[in-house]
């Protein structure tokens, strides 16, 4: 009897042994999962917009950073073959905030076009939605999650919803038609090129240059925008730039994004079409917040000198 008890209290460890080895090793597993994810779905380029206006993003160690545009990796992710072509597929959570106080949460779906998962189309879910699991499931993705109703405050949602999402083909991202100028922003060189093959980024010096001679008795201390050079403060108008975004803008003129050199914000420009190749500066306001220090890096970068004006 001794002998049998002592067996069956070995087998019983080895049991619990075993278990304990097993929920170890899918742990790792999870773990190591969750790593090669935020890894690849943390340094991916997403397109953020709609079809009147897109953004392209590349995310660097789950974050992108610049005036007006914060998104982030939430660390939720499911894989399956969601366009029905036999490959891998991705569906990611990001988070959107254009600087006030929403943060935005998407769908994001990668499909694979045989080398890499590319961002083909977002389904927006909510503002700061509380999301509790999300998974494949028969070729779409289900998410269960928490969303605002009626009567709750924004940062509190309180209807738990099980949404299925499917990806029907990719979205048409900022594809205007008649419209000479569609609203570009900054992602590389490539979208820096695409603003600066028009004149205009070249006539707003030119305006500057004309506005300088209306402020000839600005004081030492600059005139109505200034930015710290060392320790002193000098007029914005004479200050290199960069232009960041392009657009028509609400009276028929331009509407630009600017970054002054040594401006740690971004300013708003506003400028009337005059004819004849001529702008005139229409107003000119200092955007709320700092700009991103991985932003501040991309254009510290030689490869965007050329584009300084």
């Amino acid at each position: 009897m001794r002998l049998r008890a002592r067996l069956l209290g070995l087998i019983s460890v080895g049991f619990i042994s075993l278990s304990v080895a097993l929920v170890a090793l899918h742990l790792h597993s999870q773990a190591w999962a969750s790593r090669q994810a935020a890894q690849i779905f943390g340094n991916t380029t997403y397109v953020i917009g709609n079809e009147y206006a897109a953004q392209m993003a590349t995310l660097v160690d789950g974050v992108h950073d610049e005036p007006y545009l914060y998104v982030e990796y939430a660390g939720r992710y499911a894989y399956g073959d969601f366009n029905g072509d036999g490959l891998k597929d991705a569906a990611v959570i990001v988070t959107e905030s254009g600087g006030g106080t929403g943060n935005w949460y998407a769908l994001a779906f990668l499909i694979n076009d045989g080398e890499k998962f590319v961002h083909r189309a977002s389904r927006v879910l909510d503002d700061r939605a509380i999301i509790n699991s999300m998974r494949e499931k028969n070729g779409k993705v289900l998410i269960d999650m928490f969303v605002h109703q009626e009567g709750d405050c924004r940062a509190g949602p309180t209807k738990r919803v099980r949404n299925t999402y499917a990806y029907d083909g990719p979205d048409r991202w900022g594809e205007i038609e008649g419209s000479p100028y569609q609203r570009i922003y900054t992602d590389g060189a490539k979208a820096f090129q695409e603003i600066y093959v028009t004149p205009i980024p070249a006539q707003i010096r030119e305006t500057f240059d004309r506005t300088i001679q209306s402020h000839e008795n600005c004081s030492e201390d600059g005139c109505a925008f200034t930015v710290v050079d060392g320790e002193k403060q000098v007029g914005i108008f004479t200050k290199k730039f960069i232009v960041v975004g392009l657009g028509p803008s609400d009276s028929g003129g331009i509407s630009a994004t600017l970054v002054f050199e040594g401006s740690l914000v971004s300013f708003s420009l506003e400028m009337d079409d005059r004819g004849g190749g001529r702008y005139e500066l229409r107003s000119m306001a200092e955007l709320p917040g700092p700009l991103g220090e991985a932003f501040i890096r991309l254009l510290q970068n030689p490869a965007y000198q050329r584009y300084w004006l």
